[in-house]
């Protein structure tokens, strides 16, 4: 069965990685966000979803809030196959 990731502790628990881009002309600045730091700070049951966790982020580089993320799966090293909880 596929895990359904709808929280911050599904994307954590199934090791993925969400990236903020900053849109804000000229900046383009991206940052993977720490993942442990949004669960502490909103909890883990909080959706990770655009409209939910956008409106609390801003680009570090810049200060906008135009800002859009990116989720990914987990990958395993080139040629490996991915093992659960051990990153690259």
């Amino acid at each position: 069965m596929p895990l359904t990731v709808r929280a911050i502790g599904d994307v954590i628990d199934g090791d993925y990685t969400l990236t903020a881009y900053c849109y804000h002309f000229g900046c383009n600045h991206r940052a993977d966000l720490d993942l442990a730091a949004l669960a502490a700070r909103l909890g883990r049951d909080h959706s990770w979803m655009r409209n939910d966790l956008v409106p609390k982020l801003c680009c570090s580089k810049c200060g906008s809030k135009d800002i859009g993320l990116r989720l990914a799966p987990p990958t395993g090293a080139p040629g490996q196959p991915y093992v659960p909880g051990k990153r690259r």
